[in-house]
């Protein structure tokens, strides 16, 4: 398996970020088709984007998770950007993380890796803070993808309870990023107002996907969203098992949720 952390310049941010970009390589053993085959040129790989949580970094995926062996044996690449304590939002008042991961991140990994452009083949996952970010990517664009998960954290970040979360006082990443309770809702960023356009959208929408351990301290905050959505029409598929907000949950669901996508080559 490939693995290659690559660092460039985002002119959005306006500032070096970084990403982790996981590839397919050839086996002697388990590959199902030829070396020539396998290294054509002009191939083109399946894609997932995976987003990671809050206070995390693109590399906690790979530290944490089977991804690379999930991605080798499924033959896709799996590509994981850096986006810190953002909510993958167009901040109030920080940098432009969700035009970052949704304009300029797959204009430069597809162009510098073998990565295909069709909204067939890309896919988004992630956990806790990237479960938010997956699913306001998908439903703000939902063009972009043939599917999109969530693990821990698919929900409305007031009813979760975030503003109530930190001081009001000091460094503030909900303030920052979402601004007040008031300026959140009704904004690019109110999963709930989102997901009620998406229902009534006329076009193709990506295939959805949710789940949660149910000792998950948000578990009754992403239910809610999930009679939230019913009650608006908006497909999502809802899953729940035992576990809670940690790795051993999230590294068994991927699995789950690669399955499901039907990602696999």
């Amino acid at each position: 398996m490939g693995i290659v952390h690559y660092t460039f310049r985002s002119r959005v941010l306006r500032q070096q970020t970084s990403v982790v970009v996981v590839l397919p390589t050839y086996a002697r053993r388990g590959s199902p088709v030829s070396l020539e085959e396998f290294y054509r040129p002009g191939k083109k790989y399946r894609t997932l984007y995976v987003l990671h949580g809050g206070s995390d970094d693109c590399t906690y995926y790979v530290r944490n998770t089977s991804i690379e062996r999930y991605a080798q044996e499924g033959g896709f690449a799996a590509v994981m950007p850096e986006v810190r304590l953002s909510f993958y939002c167009d901040m109030r008042h920080g940098g432009k993380y969700l035009t970052f991961i949704s304009e300029e991140l797959p204009e430069v990994v597809e162009s510098v890796f073998p990565l295909s452009s069709e909204s067939r083949d890309r896919f988004v996952v992630g956990n806790s803070m990237g479960s938010h970010g997956a699913m306001k990517w998908a439903m703000t664009r939902p063009g972009d993808f043939a599917a999109a998960a969530g693990m821990s954290g698919v929900g409305d970040v007031e009813d979760m309870g975030f503003f109530d979360m930190f001081p009001r006082e000091g460094s503030n990443p909900v303030l920052c990023s979402f601004g007040t309770a008031g300026e959140y809702r009704g904004s690019a960023n109110d999963l709930r107002l989102l997901a009620k356009r998406l229902a009534e959208y006329g076009g193709r929408i990506p295939r959805l996907f949710s789940c949660c351990g149910t000792e998950d301290p948000y578990y009754p905050g992403v239910r809610r969203f999930v009679e939230y959505a019913a009650q608006v029409g908006l497909p999502l598929t809802f899953e729940e098992g035992p576990g809670a907000h940690q790795w051993e949950f999230w590294d068994k669901w991927l699995i789950r949720i690669i399955d499901w996508m039907g990602i696999k080559e």
